[in-house]
C-alpha cells in the first residue's frame, strides 16, 4: 500500500486557510453606501494607508475548498460528497481527512457520569 503524506506546501496551505476563512463567513462583504460614514472613513483609511493590493482571483480549487469547509462544518464531520472534487485538485485522501479534523470543532470526550 502506497503511503501519503499529509503536509502541504505554503502555497496550499494559504489556499486552504482562505477557503476555510471564507467558508464561515456568515454573508458576502457589501460596500457601504456612496455618502455614509463608512464611505467616508474607507476613503480616509486609503488615503492613509495607501491603496489596497489587488485580491487574488478566486480557483476552482479555493471553491471547492470553500465547499469542502463548510459541508464538513455543517454536518460536524467529513464531507464525502466533496472528497472526489479535492482529490481532483492533487490532494490525497490522508490531507482531506486531516482538513476535515482542523476544520471540525474538538469535541470532549464524555466525563464521568453524574447520574446516581
Amino acid at each position: 500500500m502506497e503511503e501519503h503524506s499529509i503536509s502541504l506546501n505554503a502555497k496550499e496551505w494559504s489556499e486552504v486557510s482562505r477557503a476555510f476563512e471564507e467558508s464561515s463567513r456568515r454573508a458576502p462583504a457589501r460596500r457601504p453606501a456612496p455618502r455614509s460614514a463608512a464611505a467616508l472613513l474607507g476613503r480616509v483609511a486609503s488615503l492613509v494607508l495607501g491603496p489596497r493590493p489587488p485580491e487574488e482571483p478566486d480557483t476552482p480549487k479555493r471553491q471547492a475548498l470553500r465547499r469542502f469547509a463548510a459541508a464538513t462544518l455543517a454536518r460536524q464531520g467529513l464531507a464525502e460528497e466533496h472528497v472526489s472534487a479535492l482529490l481532483s485538485f492533487g490532494l490525497n485522501r490522508r490531507q482531506v481527512e486531516a482538513l476535515a479534523m482542523l476544520y471540525v470543532p474538538k469535541r470532549r470526550p464524555p466525563g464521568p457520569s453524574t447520574v446516581q
